[in-house]
Order: C-alpha cells, then structure tokens, then sequence
C-alpha cells in the first residue's frame, strides 16, 4: 500500500502529516491525489469520514506559490459549518509551509474583517457561495490568479439553491484552471454542472455507500405516538455522552431538547432556526464534552466533524436515503467505531425497503430496552462547564497559555483541563463543573500571557 511519502507531496505537508500521525493515505486519498498533483480535473465520490479534505487540499496546498499573496485556490462549500471545519483541516497540514495564509469567508462572519483580510489576500480560500458571490459584486475580491476551483459536497450546493452563486464564481475565475468536484450523490444537477464547469474530469469513487464499516446500525420498532419516551429509554441505557439526535423540524428539536433537559440530560439544539453565535455555542459546547447531546435537524448533517461523536438516533426519517446516510455517516468517521440506532414504525420499515436499507445489523427489543434503562444509572449531568475567553489567535493567545494560566491562577492541574478552541477573537476551555467558578473569578483577576481578558462561563 502506497504511503504519503509516494504520493511526492511536499516534505513541509509530509511533516505535517507526521505530526499528525498520518503514514497511509486512504483510497480516496491515493487515488485522487497522484491524479490532481498532475493537474487534471476531477470528480471524486467518496464515504463520509474518509479523508476527502485532505485529498483535495492537500494537492492545493502542494502548488501554492507562497510568494505570491493572491487567492490562487477556491473551495466552494454549502454551509459555515463546513467552512470552518475545512479550514481547520487544512491549516493542520500547512502548518510547516513559511507565508501560508489560508482564509474562510461565510455568512454570520463579520464582512469589514474579511474586506481588511484581502489588503493581504490568502493563497487559500475557504466559502460559502453566498458570502463569496458578495464579496465579487462589491469587487473586494480578485479571481484573477485562481488557477485551482474545488466545489465541495456538489450536491448540497445544488439543494441548497446555490446553482446561480456557481455560475457567477465560475465566470470569474480563469478559463485556465484545475477544476475539482466532490459529491456523496450524483444527481441530474451535479452531472450537468460536471459537464459545465469541468475539462475532461478523471471520475473516481472510493465506494458507493457513504455509513463506514465499523458502524454498527440497529433498529427499534415503535409508533409515532412512542418516539420521544423511546428517546428516553434509549439514552438511559447507553453512555449519552456524544450523542446527535436527528429530527425533521425546528419546532421538535425544540420540544424534545426541553424534554431531554426536564429528565436531566445535557443537551442543546442545533437547527436553522438559531442565530450563529447560538449554533457555535451548542457546537463548542458538545465538541468538548459539557454538552452530551444535540437534537438537531439535517442542518447538522453536513460538516459536523466531531471526534466525540459515539451515537447517532434518528428519532423521524429524512425525506430521503442519501439525507439518512448523511446523517448516519457522521459518526464511525476516520476508523473510528460508532453505532447509528434509528427508531422505525411499519410505514418507516416501507421506505427502508424502498432505500433499499432494510438490512439492519440488530433490532433492539423494546423490553430489552427497557431492562437495560432500569438496571443503568448513567450520569446524566454533565462533568465539565465551559469557560469563555474574550481573547484568541489574533491577540497570540494559544492553547499552552490557557493551560498555564489554569494552572497558575486557578491552581488546576494539567490533567483537569479538558478541550480547548482557539478562535480568532475568542477562546473556550473545558474545566471540571465543581471547579468552574473558582476558574471564572481566578481567571479575571489575573492574566493570560501577560494581561487581563473577560472571563465568563458559557450558559
């Protein structure tokens, strides 16, 4: 089996890689990145989780022409959420490569600091069509030396009604480019843009089903009436911890949220219907354990890349099976175990069949279930509290300086301290519950790195 080191990629990513603790490239990876280091375009259908963003970005950051300070990739995706992740990602393996700036321009994030960003454009751009398209019309952004154009999840843009944003995005680039799409399905739309925004494209698909092998898929029969009290049972009889609800509405998410939170369960919703700050809340939140359970709809289903992700409970159907595989392929990513539990009545047995994913590793009995909820007396409550930051990368906070100031003012010992995030104007750290508020007022009577920043406790 080939190793990164074949594939010829820069030593910088190879180093990266490394750190990372990344040999063996996966299937997507091998076969798209000898072809995209060649130029060629490309069409790759891959399963969720396994490594389609470095597969594509790796190949960017490879022919990035560091002493130039111009956009020179694009990668268009659907959703903020993707955004950032993709970002994320990216900047872990261009992490060793002196002058690279990697950007990410979204809905929900402050226009005035993308506008002043492009004084000094990023080499890569990460964003959403919307945001983009913007930033095009009020000419702040300059395609002129785009030589690569990555559409990413080429199905959702579609969905999500992003058609006339591509067209306009492709129109400004270069006619000279490496054009590269990625797509869970290939319906009529993305076969037309295919044919529309791509030369001669290489098609390459690593598999046809996008739930990893080691997910385990089990059913649970009840009606309609029984799906919350199902919820219930369920989670009482499971470690709770990681675990994303999906449901179709905005107006359940909610209801089954307050019901769960009533029961003394440790959870937010996540839907269309929340402000962005409320959204990034409940994601750090349930990234670094303090939250144990989302409820949300499939705005979560793309771009949730989490690495606590244990469970996924689909308490309703999506309207269709790849929504249901989108869903599903959320946890069991990167090799990682998971188990997809997916409470059915008679009518949704039907459209399992028509999916053709009648076949379910297990059913669950509900007086099994039950049993197991009596016997169990999991810790509903979560163990940590988050402490919010109102200082990040910008002000050359890191994740060292947080621990240190933990441990200094707040007298926490290193293995206390749970996830931290750096963000670009703030920052969250995990603490253990019993010792949050004596964390909140050591914290804001001391320093971080030499000065003094508002400490406050996430609600």
């Amino acid at each position: 089996m080939a190793t990164f080191k074949d594939l010829k990629l820069k030593p910088e990513l190879l180093q990266s890689l490394q750190d990372l603790g990344f040999s063996t490239p996966t299937p997507i990876q091998a076969s798209a990145i000898p072809v995209l280091l060649q130029g060629q375009d490309v069409v790759g259908q891959a399963e969720t989780g396994s490594g389609k963003t470095a597969a594509f970005g790796l190949p960017l950051l490879h022919n990035i022409d560091t002493n130039l300070q111009q956009v020179q990739a694009l990668v268009v995706v659907p959703t903020r959420e993707l955004a950032v992740q993709v970002r994320k990602e990216l900047k872990q393996y261009g992490k060793q490569i002196d002058n690279m700036k990697i950007g990410a321009f979204y809905g929900g994030h402050a226009f005035s600091e993308e506008r002043a960003s492009l004084a000094h454009p990023p080499q890569l751009l990460i964003g959403t069509p919307g945001r983009l398209t913007d930033h095009l019309n009020r000419r702040t952004l300059d395609l002129t030396f785009t030589k690569q154009l990555v559409m990413d999840e080429g199905d959702k843009l579609l969905e999500m009604g992003f058609e006339e944003e591509i067209d306009q995005l492709v129109a400004a680039l270069p006619s000279q480019r490496q054009t590269i799409l990625f797509s869970a399905t290939m319906p009529e739309g993305v076969k037309k843009l295919i044919a529309d925004s791509l030369h001669n494209p290489r098609f390459i698909q690593a598999t046809s089903t996008t739930i990893p092998d080691q997910v385990k898929l089990i059913g649970i029969r009840a009606d309609h009436g029984q799906r919350q009290e199902m919820v219930l049972k369920l989670l009482r009889s499971i470690k709770a911890g990681g675990t994303v609800v999906f449901v179709n509405t905005r107006a359940t998410a909610d209801e089954l949220t307050a019901l769960l939170q009533a029961k003394g369960f440790s959870a937010k919703p996540l839907h269309g219907g929340m402000e962005q700050p409320e959204r990034d809340k409940a994601m750090t939140l349930f990234r670094n354990g303090t939250t144990q359970i989302l409820v949300a709809t499939d705005l979560a289903a793309r771009g949730l890349d989490i690495d606590a992700l244990r469970n996924i409970i689909h308490v309703e159907l999506p309207d269709d099976a790849a929504s249901y595989l989108h869903r599903s392929g959320r946890t069991g990513r990167a090799g990682n175990s998971g188990t997809v539990y997916t409470i059915i009545s008679s009518r949704d047995e039907q459209k399992l069949r028509e999916w053709n994913l009648q076949h379910l590793d297990e059913w669950l009995l509900v007086a099994a279930l039950e049993k197991a909820a009596a016997k169990s007396s999991p810790d509903k409550a979560a163990a940590f509290a988050t402490l919010y930051i109102n200082g990040g990368r910008k002000d050359k906070i890191s994740p060292k300086d947080i621990v240190g100031a933990l441990i200094a003012e707040a007298r926490l010992k290193a293995d206390q301290i749970g996830k931290i995030e750096v963000q670009d104007r703030q920052s969250f750290v995990a603490v253990p519950l019993q010792a949050a508020k004596t964390a909140v007022e050591s914290l804001s009577n001391g320093k971080i790195k030499g000065r003094k920043y508002k400490v406050g406790l996430v609600k």
